[in-house]
């Protein structure tokens, strides 16, 4: 991990979605919301643990978009505002580039994530929690809703969308 913070200290263009040093700080953040879940990536213990834990969505780690921008936004923080602390003419990039966004009145504010809404993604964010098949204490069941992925079933029951 140290060698991942002080690589993009030196050189913060090196991070992207695909980079080594977003892997291994997926894997930091996985383990500060759970040491025990088994996933290294963070939108997969998000599933794991909204569908094996009954977590709150407040309570599960940032999807991988929302993280890159919070990583951007202190990676612009350290990199080109701390460095430069001591100068009196400071060279800072555009901060859209760095997880920031301008409004229509010019004031600046965090980008949180590339990803949809998910209240206009998804219509209903439902699970059961029905080990094995689905009946009428199936939550999803008794709205008329097919069982998913979410759900402790991942959609493998009788309530599936495919019956």
């Amino acid at each position: 991990m140290t060698e991942t913070l002080v690589a993009l200290t030196r050189d913060p263009h090196e991070l992207s979605l695909e980079s080594q040093h977003m892997h291994k700080l997926e894997c930091f953040v996985v383990v500060k919301y759970s040491k025990s879940c088994g996933q290294k990536r963070v939108n997969e213990a998000r599933h794991k643990l909204f569908t094996s834990r009954k977590k709150k969505l407040e309570d599960l780690p940032p999807t991988q978009a929302a993280l890159y921008q919070h990583i951007l936004r202190a990676l612009l923080q350290t990199c080109f505002f701390w460095r430069q602390a001591t100068s009196v003419q400071l060279d800072t990039p555009d901060f859209q580039d760095w997880g920031w966004q301008k409004t229509s009145t010019g004031e600046w504010l965090p980008f949180w994530t590339t990803l949809e809404d998910s209240s206009k993604a998804c219509s209903i964010l439902l699970r059961c929690g029905c080990e094995v098949s689905c009946t009428g204490n199936c939550k999803c069941s008794r709205v008329t809703v097919h069982c998913t992925v979410l759900c402790k079933c991942e959609g493998g029951c009788v309530n599936n969308a495919s019956t």
